[in-house]
C-alpha cells in the first residue's frame, strides 16, 4: 500500500474520531488511551475497573481510580469525566475500548443490548391478556411464552383490546391514543424482562440437571458429596432469580395501575432489567459448557460439574460455605 493511501486512511480515522463526542462515546484525548490494544475491564480478583495496556510481553492493569494521578490528567478534563463513568459502564458490557459508545443505560435509561421479536410477542401477549381480562373484570397473570404469543396473535382479541383502550382512556381522562402509546412503551420495556426470563431458563436447566445428577450418582459417595456442595451453592442463586422475576411480575400485573403510575413503573422495570442483566453476564461461559450436555453419568459431565463448582464458589460463595469443603 502506498504512503499516500496510508495517509488518507489515517486522516479518515482521525476525522471519524474527531466527530465522536465525549457525551456519547469514550472519546479520550490522552495518548495513554491510544496505546494499541488498550481497553478497560474489571480485574479478575477484586472486580475493580482497570485500564489494560500491553507492556512488551506483559499486560499491565492500571486501576481507573489512579489513572488521573499517574498520567497527570486534569480532574476537570473530559478524560477525567469519562473515567468516572467507566465503572458504571462495565456493569453493562464486559470490555470498553477507546471510542466505544457509552452504554445507553447511562445516557437515557434504554437497554444497549438487543432482543428477539419473540420476546416482544411474549410481552405483547402478556399485556394483551391483562387488557382483555381487565375488561372482563379480573386480570390474570400468565408467564408461559407459548400461551402469551398465541394470545398476542389471536385476531379474536383485537376488538376486545380496542374496547379496553377506550374504557381505560375514559377512566384515566386521557385519549385512546395516549393509552395506546403508553401500552406500547410498557410492552417494549417488558420485552427485555421476557428476554431475561428466557435466558434464565437456561440457568434453571443447569440447576435441574444438577438435581437429576444427584439421583444418578446417589451410590457414588464422592460424586454425591460434590453434587450436594454444588446444589447448596446453586439453590440460593435460583431463589434470588425467581424472587426478582416474581417481584417485577407483581409490579406489572395490573394494567390500570401501570398506566396510572407509568414513570415509576418504567423505572422499576428498568432497574430490574439492569440488575438481572448484570447478574447474567458472568454466566456466559457456564452456559456454553453445559450446552448439549445430557444429565447422565460420563467423564465429560463430571468435568463440567467440577467447573460448575469452581464457578459457583468463586461468584456465589456464602458466608457459611466454608463447611462445604473443596472439590
Amino acid at each position: 500500500m502506498s504512503d499516500s493511501k496510508n495517509k488518507d486512511i489515517n486522516d479518515n480515522a482521525e476525522s471519524e474520531n474527531d466527530d465522536l463526542s465525549p457525551s456519547t462515546h469514550f472519546a479520550f484525548d490522552h495518548k495513554i488511551f491510544a496505546v494499541k490494544g488498550a481497553h478497560f475491564k474489571l480485574t479478575h480478583d477484586s472486580k475493580e475497573a482497570a485500564l489494560y495496556v500491553n507492556l512488551g510481553e506483559m499486560i499491565g492493569a492500571i486501576p481507573v481510580r489512579s489513572i488521573c494521578h499517574e498520567f497527570g490528567i486534569d480532574k476537570e478534563s473530559s478524560d477525567a469525566q469519562l473515567l468516572e463513568t467507566i465503572s458504571g459502564s462495565l456493569k453493562f458490557v464486559k470490555e470498553i475500548y477507546p471510542n466505544d459508545s457509552i452504554p445507553t443505560e447511562l445516557l437515557d435509561g434504554t437497554a444497549s443490548w438487543t432482543i428477539l421479536e419473540s420476546h416482544k410477542n411474549v410481552a405483547r401477549g402478556r399485556i394483551t391478556m391483562q387488557l382483555v381480562s381487565w375488561l372482563a373484570g379480573s386480570e390474570e397473570i400468565i408467564t408461559n411464552s407459548g400461551e402469551l404469543e398465541a394470545i398476542a396473535n389471536d385476531p379474536n382479541t383485537k376488538d376486545k383490546v380496542q374496547s379496553a383502550f377506550r374504557d381505560i382512556a375514559e377512566k384515566l381522562g386521557i385519549t385512546k391514543d395516549d393509552v395506546i402509546e403508553k401500552v406500547d412503551d410498557i410492552i417494549r420495556e417488558l420485552s427485555y424482562i421476557e428476554a431475561l426470563r428466557d435466558h434464565y431458563s437456561k440457568i434453571k436447566k443447569i440447576f435441574t440437571s444438577v438435581e437429576r445428577l444427584k439421583v444418578t450418582y446417589r451410590r457414588d459417595r464422592g460424586m454425591a458429596d460434590d453434587l450436594s456442595r454444588i446444589h447448596a451453592l446453586f439453590e440460593p442463586v435460583i431463589v434470588k432469580f425467581e424472587r426478582s422475576f416474581d417481584e417485577v411480575d407483581a409490579q406489572t400485573c395490573e394494567v390500570l395501575t401501570i398506566l396510572k403510575n407509568f414513570d415509576p413503573t418504567t423505572d422499576i422495570i428498568r432497574k430490574t432489567r439492569d440488575d438481572l442483566h448484570q447478574r447474567f453476564m458472568i454466566w456466559e461461559g457456564m452456559l456454553s459448557g453445559w450446552k448439549n450436555l445430557e444429565p447422565e453419568e460420563s467423564p465429560v459431565v463430571e468435568r463440567q460439574l467440577k467447573a460448575t463448582y469452581r464457578f459457583l464458589a468463586q461468584n456465589f460463595m456464602q458466608s457459611q460455605s466454608w463447611r462445604l469443603g473443596n472439590m
